[in-house]
């Protein structure tokens, strides 16, 4: 199986830059941060589906599973948080 590169593309999404971004200013480098840009990209998937910062189940169980697979409770809350002021602030 072969991995994805860390190195950032000069045609990357203004997007994705910012959700490198988040992740850079929550998590330390190290073997699991490119797990929590994956957790990123999905939360802000399932977080465009809904109507203002309230929630679908599918968020929840986003959230759920990649707490269950070790990562930190804290980190996961802090990229959230950053997620909903980039996704929601930006037009209020």
């Amino acid at each position: 199986m072969r991995r994805r590169q860390e190195h950032r593309p000069h045609h990357e999404s203004p997007h994705e830059q910012r959700l490198r971004e988040i992740v850079d200013e929550v998590v330390p480098d190290g073997p699991q941060k490119p797990a929590y840009l994956q957790f990123a990209r999905e939360l802000v998937t399932s977080m465009h589906r809904a109507p203002d910062p309230d929630f679908s189940r599918r968020t929840k169980r986003i959230v759920g599973k990649w707490f269950r697979r070790g990562m930190s409770g804290h980190a996961l809350w802090r990229i959230g948080e950053a997620l909903i002021g980039f996704l929601f602030s930006a037009g209020k």
